[in-house]
């Protein structure tokens, strides 16, 4: 179907009741009853825009599952936006934001660049993960009405945060690649496991009265590649 922003293909069926959207990479796919009009599908698609339109760019801002050459001209993600890496040789190896980019500084006899930019890039994200993911529960413990004993980062294989029995608070440092209302998301469920330290009913509910949208931050986290970039 013409007429949009983004590509849209319409799929007539007898066995829907409703009308249902789901997106396909850049494909916005739209499936509804076979007696349906053009001009409710529109009405249905333009209502629909603002979700979508989010939904697409959040999608272009996930990180490529293509292995980083840790290269200048790479783009990397942080907090929801990429930046482009600029790498340089110094006497002093280092990293920081310059100007919109990630500088990176390499001795001038370095042998394997790219091990040392991948190593400097960790430590960065590392750094900016303690202390953004430290704010980010201060702000949030207050709306939440629960306080952590402690709050740290570190680097886990298949989990995005974690919570202790005595209230201690552990993130995943590649978390921060994520958009910030992501990383909000997994900050407000650490913190209701505060309140239900299991995924109960009630401990969803906790999760939904902060973040009404969890389902599609949960959906997001699982069809990304954050655990396996960098």
């Amino acid at each position: 179907m013409e007429g949009f922003e983004f590509q849209v293909e319409v799929k007539r069926t007898d066995r829907k009741k409703s009308a249902s959207l789901s997106l396909d990479g850049d494909l916005v796919k739209v499936t509804v009853p076979r007696s349906l009009s053009n001009n409710r599908i529109r009405d249905l698609i333009n209502k629909r825009s603002p979700w979508i339109k989010t939904k697409l760019k959040e999608q272009s801002l996930r990180p490529s599952s293509k292995p980083k050459e840790f290269v200048s001209g790479e783009t990397v993600p942080y907090l929801g936006k990429n930046y482009r890496l600029k790498v340089i040789e110094g006497e002093i190896p280092s990293i920081k934001m310059v100007s919109g980019y990630l500088v990176a500084t390499v001795l001038n006899c370095e042998k394997n660049r790219q091990d040392a930019v991948r190593y400097l890039l960790e430590d960065w994200y590392q750094r900016q993960a303690k202390r953004r993911l430290k704010e980010k529960t201060e702000r949030l413990s207050k709306i939440v009405g629960i306080s952590p004993t402690s709050v740290s980062v570190k680097s886990y294989k298949s989990r995005w945060g974690s919570c202790s029995s005595t209230g201690a608070l552990t993130y995943n440092w590649r978390i921060v690649l994520a958009p910030h209302r992501i990383v909000d998301y997994v900050v407000v469920h650490e913190l209701c496991h505060l309140l239900e330290h299991n995924h109960s009913p009630r401990y969803w509910r906790h999760v939904e009265y902060h973040v009404p949208d969890w389902r599609d931050c949960r959906e997001w986290l699982k069809g990304q590649s954050l655990m396996s970039n960098l």
